[in-house]
């Protein structure tokens, strides 16, 4: 492009930054408040509504003015959840010990719920969405007597396919299927883990810290939404997911 003087001009795109609203489920839980604290990082980031079957006082405290509380009980009902005004939606919600949960509750918690969060988010105008389920999802694993509900059994597997499956099914303009490894800093898993390198595994297996893994989520969702980005991403793997953009 040249000016009237004949100099050639070089056009660069502004990109205006868009305010948003984020709603979360699963924010009390170990990524949950990594994700709440990435998002009040944002100052893009106007309000984050927390779904939760309970008042979560605790977590009102951090920012009273930007943090509302919708309680949902049961959460198995996403019906009359309030999420209105939020385009970006994040779900982290899971059983806290998997090893001790009955097949039906790990579906339930695991799958039922986050399809049913992702359903409420899609008629309640969100178009950028997360959804965090394992490395290894994969609806056709069966249940197996050995490795029961456990993390990276058939059983478990199985179930985070399921949970994929009914997020796609809500057909969110945007979905990141965020797929980690051992989730360090988590409370329920070995510690042993932290001393494992990720180089004795493929990216796909990597570990990372739940405060990296919820880094990226937010990261890589709200630039989608920023930059209007659609279409479904599966990224697998900590480190992948944490340097996600």
């Amino acid at each position: 492009i040249f000016d009237c003087c004949g100099h050639n001009v070089v056009r660069r795109r502004v990109v205006t930054m868009k305010s948003y609203v984020a709603a979360v489920l699963g924010g009390s839980g170990s990524v949950g408040k990594h994700v709440l604290k990435s998002l009040l990082a944002d100052p893009q980031c106007q309000k984050v509504v927390l779904v939760s079957r309970r008042a979560l006082d605790d977590l009102k405290s951090i920012d009273p003015e930007r943090i509302r509380i919708e309680v949902c009980n049961p959460l198995d009902d996403m019906s009359k959840a309030d999420l209105s005004g939020a385009q970006v939606a994040f779900c982290t919600i899971g059983h806290g010990s998997s090893r001790k949960s009955t097949k039906e509750d790990l579906l339930r918690v695991d799958a039922t719920i986050p399809g049913e969060f992702a359903t409420r988010c899609k008629a309640s105008g969100v178009s950028h969405y997360c959804v965090m389920t394992a490395v290894g999802a994969d609806e056709s694993s069966k249940w197996s007597a050995i490795t029961k509900s456990a993390a990276g059994g058939g059983w478990y597997n199985h179930v985070k396919g399921v949970a994929e499956r009914l997020t796609i099914e809500a057909r969110l303009p945007y979905l990141m299927i965020a797929q980690p490894g051992a989730l360090l800093g988590s409370p329920h898993t070995p510690s042993i883990l932290n001393f494992v390198p990720n180089a004795f595994f493929p990216q796909k297996y990597s570990s990372a810290h739940i405060a990296d893994i919820a880094g990226g989520m937010v990261r890589a969702t709200t630039n989608a939404y920023q930059n209007e980005t659609s279409g479904v991403f599966t990224v697998s793997g900590g480190v992948p997911i944490s340097e996600y953009k």
